[in-house]
């Protein structure tokens, strides 16, 4: 008599795929999505222009074209602080993203009041336009990761056009003249801490470099007011050239980036600053 052997059955497990050997690659990172972007943008600058349109009205007088400067500018400001809080722009709320389209909008409007002939005064405020859509561009890609070669010269040349203009429109004005350096300092100190804002992450840091800058360009414009007798474009171009010359070796210094080439680009127009200051010197 034979016993059954019972079958019993073997389950083998299924041989899991070799891992590959090697390091581990971190996965490649994403740009943050855009809730706002440039068509907002584009529609904020228009907006702007238009209002600014309005200042040449006849219902306006002079006197209340500042208030409706400063109007201007708590409504463009507002419209960027929305802007980058809606992209959840890292750290919308400080100063350097408002500075530019700021400065902008009143260098407009001081132009505008100085400017009897109607082009000109759309002109002036077609170019606020597009410096506050420039300026603001680049911070809306920098704020979502996606930063390009073409946008350090997108944000050098809207600061340095308000800038320019802002010197030029103060030096040109009636003002006294320890309200001119007042209005001369503050001006480079706003845009000084706009650049270095870029290059480092530090109040501190960006606003001593800034107001290292504004003195230099102050002292400058005390020497230059005082005792030489030059034209206001002629001082405002030394001026823009100083503060263009001593930002960029600061900057650069911060930045860890002061190669020769730099070094030849700002030196340059630091050349050409001193040689101005020199030919003004023996033609008073």
């Amino acid at each position: 008599m034979s016993a059954a052997v019972p079958h019993s059955s073997t389950t083998l497990a299924r041989p899991r795929p070799a891992r590959p050997v090697g390091p581990r690659l971190a996965p490649a990172p994403r740009a943050t999505p855009v809730k706002l972007g440039t068509r907002y943008l584009g529609f904020l600058s228009a907006c702007a222009v238009i209002i600014g349109l309005a200042f040449k009205s006849e219902l306006l007088a002079p006197n209340q074209v500042w208030a409706a400067t400063a109007g201007l500018v708590a409504f463009t400001t507002a419209g960027l602080m929305f802007l980058h809080a809606r992209n959840r722009t890292p750290v919308w709320f400080s100063l350097d993203y408002y500075a530019c389209p700021a400065l902008a909008v009143i260098a407009a409007s001081s132009f505008s009041m100085l400017a009897s002939d109607w082009r000109l005064h759309a002109a002036a405020m077609g170019a606020m336009g597009v410096t506050i859509y420039m300026s603001s561009y680049v911070d809306l890609c920098r704020g979502i990761g996606r930063v390009r070669p073409l946008h350090r010269f997108l944000r050098d040349s809207s600061i340095f056009l308000a800038l320019l203009a802002l010197f030029f429109l103060v030096l040109q004005s009636e003002l006294p003249n320890a309200i001119k350096f007042i209005w001369i300092f503050t001006v480079s100190l706003l845009s000084g801490y706009r650049s270095f804002r870029l290059v480092t992450q530090r109040e501190g840091r960006a606003l001593f470099s800034a107001f290292v800058t504004a003195q230099m360009v102050t002292a400058l414009a005390f020497g230059m007011v005082t005792y030489l007798n030059q034209g206001s474009a002629y001082v405002a171009v030394v001026l823009a050239f100083a503060w263009y010359a001593n930002q960029g070796f600061i900057l650069h210094a911060l930045d860890d980036s002061l190669t020769r080439r730099v070094f030849f680009e700002y030196g340059l127009f630091a050349v050409i600053c001193v040689y101005l200051v020199a030919l003004a010197l023996l033609t008073r």
